[in-house]
């Protein structure tokens, strides 16, 4: 199996175990959380000479662009990241 995918997988199988709802894309290489009406992504991308994941969620009014996604840990440690993940998909719930 190709890493991308296995990360891919690890990820969303991951997420599942914490109760978040997810959804592997191995177009763009990446793994949709929380619900399908709102999801947040996260995203395999290059960053300090490794592969790590990224949370990225939807632009809102006035905010760069550049602000629009942060590097959560490396592909490596994707209980890490799914416990980031889960938190924020937890204070956006929080919020609404």
């Amino acid at each position: 199996m190709d890493p991308v995918c296995r990360a891919l997988r690890g990820l969303a199988a991951e997420l599942r175990s914490r109760g978040v709802e997810a959804r592997e894309d191995g177009v763009f290489g990446s793994v949709e959380a929380g619900p399908a009406s709102c999801p947040q992504r996260a995203l395999l991308r290059p960053h300090r000479g490794g592969l790590w994941w990224w949370m990225r969620w939807p632009l809102q009014e006035g905010v760069s662009s550049a602000l629009a996604g942060v590097p959560l840990s490396p592909v490596t440690r994707t209980s890490d990241a799914a416990r980031r993940i889960a938190g924020a998909l937890a204070a956006s719930v929080g919020e609404s």
